[in-house]
């Protein structure tokens, strides 16, 4: 597909979902389980992490380009959607039906749970496909952004060689994924340049304890002396800490009133790498990703955000650096 479809040829952050998604974000008033529970609304989006990073990008003033699997009509659909909110879109089309998430938004407790559907096969002519597709995109000013979870019978596997043939391109790259795709992809040598996770996702890297704060430094130091150069965990309502080559830092956003909280990590994802990719420093790119979760929290469905809220908060979060230190070779 061409370059110019809603990307112009110099774009430079790359979103790859490999196992996009519909999200269906059922809200009630109190979930109960075990009963029936009246639905007070019902909300459809395109979704997938990669997809999530991408549309808070185009909010935010900047135009990704979208790429990764779309499976069957579904699939084309997502495409299509991205095109028609002006974002470029690359898809790799696969056979199968692309795979649906329901999100149960409990409005008393501010809670949700995730019904996660694993997604259609993925074959090695599929991933070979993709992964030339991406490898013609890269250029040393791109950032490519790993996102999400992954199609069977794929594992962190792909996402390391996917951060290879970004280094071998001089291009950075950011993982976000569950603890066992994060700790694959080490294992295959690979070191993104970011690896953002939250608090749970940390745990699962290495087993690591991850309930105080200090624990959480102390797990994310030890992906760091592993060669990646800054390591970002989100802890929900107990801010966020963040290990980069500037300083560790601790980050506390306002609270607000929660209407859904769903992609708020990758709303962080996006407005942090927007600002790295502005040269804005890591202090300033904390801040932004903080205020960006916290503006997602304040929108229903999946993480949507306005860019108005995100200028409105960023002034209201609080980055404190922790500790300095010389950065990782």
């Amino acid at each position: 597909m061409p370059v110019s479809d809603g990307c112009e040829a110099s774009c430079v952050i790359i979103t790859v979902t490999l196992n996009p998604a519909i999200d269906e974000t059922v809200e009630v008033d109190r979930f109960v389980e075990g009963d029936t529970n009246r639905v007070a609304s019902i909300r459809r989006d395109i979704g997938g992490k990669g997809i999530n990073v991408a549309r808070v990008l185009k909010e935010l003033g900047y135009e990704p380009l979208a790429m990764g699997f779309a499976p069957g009509d579904l699939g084309r659909m997502v495409e299509d959607t991205l095109r028609d909110e002006n974002i470029g879109a690359d898809f790799t089309f696969l056979d199968g039906v692309t795979r649906t998430n329901i999100t149960i938004l409990d409005r008393a407790r501010h809670r949700h749970t995730v019904l996660s559907a694993a997604g259609p096969f993925a074959g090695p002519d599929d991933i070979e496909a993709m992964v030339k597709s991406i490898r013609r995109r890269l250029r040393p000013d791109t950032w490519l952004v790993l996102a999400g979870s992954l199609p069977p019978p794929c594992t962190g596997e792909v996402y390391g060689r996917l951060v290879l043939e970004a280094e071998r391109a001089g291009a950075l790259t950011a993982l976000d994924a569950d603890g066992i795709v994060v700790r694959q992809v080490l294992e295959t040598g690979a070191r993104p340049t970011v690896v953002k996770v939250n608090h749970h996702e940390l745990q699962r890297v290495y087993g690591d304890p991850t309930e105080t704060e200090d624990e959480v430094f102390e797990a994310g130091e030890t992906i760091r002396h592993l060669g990646v150069a800054a390591v970002v965990v989100t802890r929900g309502t107990l801010g966020s800490v963040a290990l980069t080559p500037d300083a560790d830092y601790r980050i506390n956003a306002p609270d607000v009133e929660v209407v859904s909280a769903v992609g708020a990590g990758d709303a962080f994802l996006a407005a942090m790498l927007l600002a790295l990719r502005r040269n804005d420093g890591w202090e300033h790119a904390l801040r932004r990703g903080a205020a960006a979760s916290v503006a997602c929290c304040l929108m229903p469905g999946s993480a949507e955000c306005q860019i108005a809220d995100v200028q409105r908060l960023s002034s209201a979060v609080v980055v404190q650096v922790v500790a300095r230190h010389a950065a990782v070779g």
